[in-house]
């Protein structure tokens, strides 16, 4: 099992970078965008499997119009592009939250009011707040990946290499020496020394990224942002497992089984999207 993973693993490794090296040519990022909306649309309708199996009735096609819609319009418009201005500091922010928060209220709205004519009323409080927060959870998060690729490919490789490193980091030290629990209730197998383990790889793994791209900041800045992206990550991974242990699943969904679904591929880079964008403007 584990030399299938990691066979499919560098598969889909190899896949990503090859893409990624062909977006770099191309002006705006198509085939990011295009990249980053397949995959919050896959990782959109597995939450929404887990809110059924919860025995809620989340809307499907609704969210995942207003994903392309959203995804396109960055793409139409350059959103993404006002992470391009480094120098600016938290201007880049203000800026893409200031579009962010428009596209969170029209979506909102748009969420609550189908739910309010197109299902019953009676489950409103059940339905509608599954389909808003997977909404939430999986675009708003994602959306920080296309100012991150504005700030250039190097720091979505890094943050990528941090998040998914770290993984398996966790997994091979947790595996051969975990003792302890990190989180008991919502994953029993996770342990505080695989955690540990983790985070050195998160370090090792940014700190490497960053001077293969020649990407800026010394090595007191890859140091913190692998530590606090990697905690990031490593909470994804926790989110993730109490979606699942609240559905009473084990895996997130069929598409790449293998790792036990997508959402279980991207929980940790989603939760450290954020973040990584934070740190890269704020230092």
């Amino acid at each position: 099992m584990v030399r299938k993973r990691v066979a499919l693993g560098l598969a889909v490794s190899a896949a990503f970078l090859l893409l990624l090296w062909l977006d770099a040519a191309l002006p705006g990022g198509p085939i990011f965008h295009i990249l980053v909306g397949l995959v919050m649309i896959g990782t959109l309708l597995e939450v929404y499997g887990l809110a059924e199996r919860h025995r809620e009735e989340p809307m499907k096609v609704l969210p995942i119009a207003l994903v392309v819609l959203a995804v396109g319009g960055d793409y139409a418009l350059g959103v993404g592009e006002w992470g391009g201005a480094a120098s600016a500091g938290f201007a880049v922010l203000w800026s893409f939250y200031a579009a962010m928060g428009l596209a969170v209220a029209l979506g909102l709205w748009a969420l609550a009011v189908a739910h309010l004519l197109a299902r019953d009323p009676h489950r409103w409080l059940q339905d509608a707040p599954a389909t808003i927060a997977g909404f939430l959870y999986v675009w708003f998060l994602g959306a920080h990946f296309f100012p991150l690729r504005a700030l250039g490919m190097g720091y979505v490789l890094a943050l990528v290499a941090v998040a998914k490193l770290g993984d398996s980091g966790a997994f091979f030290v947790g595996t051969c020496w975990g003792r302890h629990r990190l989180a008991p209730r919502t994953s029993p197998n996770k342990t505080l020394e695989g955690a540990a383990g983790g985070l050195v790889a998160s370090v090792l793994s940014g700190g490497i990224v960053a001077l293969l791209f020649g990407l800026r900041g010394g090595v007191g800045f890859w140091v913190v942002f692998g530590l606090v992206a990697g905690v990031a990550a490593q909470l994804g991974d926790l989110v993730a497992s109490a979606m699942k242990r609240s559905a009473g699943a084990k895996d997130s969904g069929s598409m790449l089984s293998a790792f036990g679904g997508l959402l279980d591929i991207v929980d940790s880079p989603l939760m450290a999207a954020p973040v990584a964008l934070w740190l890269l403007v704020a230092w």
